[in-house]
């Protein structure tokens, strides 16, 4: 038995890329076509290479943060535009 680390999966670039843009599915996705693999298998390879690149996820987690955070102010955004428009037409002419 060796003590070599275990060596992560090569992903296609077009998956890292995907994965640098906070696309996890999109991953997923290019590694089932490119691989003709299962869903299950291609998203164990998808996370094991995540894990095995700490910065990279580190990354995405960043790009996804912060497009939750896009989205929480878009709504907000349209609840107070819905609110208003609400306010108006109860007040009346």
């Amino acid at each position: 038995m060796s003590n070599k680390p275990r060596r992560s999966p090569d992903l296609p670039k077009a998956a890292v890329e995907a994965l640098r843009h906070g696309n996890l599915i999109d991953a997923i996705k290019v590694v089932r076509q490119e691989r003709n693999i299962g869903l299950t298998e291609a998203k164990g390879v998808v996370e094991a290479y995540l894990a095995s690149q700490p910065a990279l996820k580190k990354k995405m987690d960043q790009v996804l943060a912060t497009a939750q955070q896009r989205f929480i102010r878009w709504l907000v955004g349209i609840l107070v535009l819905a609110a208003g428009i609400a306010y108006l037409v109860i007040q009346g002419p």
